[in-house]
């Protein structure tokens, strides 16, 4: 009598513990993302463009010709990286900045004319990067019907 009721008991609780790892593995990179307090933020407002340096850059185009660059901005005072993307011509793009960690990522999409660089450019919020953690920046764009996407290698 007692064998049946553990058979009986087990055959309830064992399917919904060795499903438990399946489902944490489920769970989408943001939903685990750490959350540090200059995520999110804006470089400009948050103080941190001062001192900012692009750390690495990609060319956004083909092989014959070039739209323009995403680059991986870093800031060394607040310890933090954020992606600008910046193209020659008032088309749709999109730049992205990854936390390499957790996946935490931020991007922008509505680029505005800048004299000082000459081109039109959006910049993204900033994630926390300071050594050990890395970050890379993504960059989209449509030209002429030509889809065009660049990445920076991680810094």
């Amino acid at each position: 009598m007692m064998k049946r009721h553990v058979k009986r008991y087990l055959g309830k609780v064992l399917p919904t513990v060795l499903a438990a790892p399946v489902l944490v593995t489920l769970l989408p990179a943001s939903a685990q993302a750490a959350t540090h307090s200059m995520d999110g933020k804006n470089p400009v407002s948050a103080e941190c463009s001062g001192d900012a340096a692009t750390v690495k850059r990609a060319l956004i185009g083909t092989s014959s010709w070039t739209l323009g660059a995403i680059e991986l901005r870093y800031s060394v005072k607040c310890h933090t990286a954020w992606a600008r993307i910046t193209l020659s011509e008032d088309v749709w793009g999109k730049a992205q900045v990854v936390r390499n960690s957790d996946g935490k990522s931020y991007n922008c999409t509505k680029l505005s004319y800048s004299a000082s660089l000459g081109s039109y450019t959006c910049y993204t919020a900033m994630v926390y990067d300071k050594d050990p953690l890395s970050s890379y920046a993504e960059g989209w764009s449509q030209y002429d019907n030509v889809s065009l996407h660049s990445k920076t290698p991680s810094y």
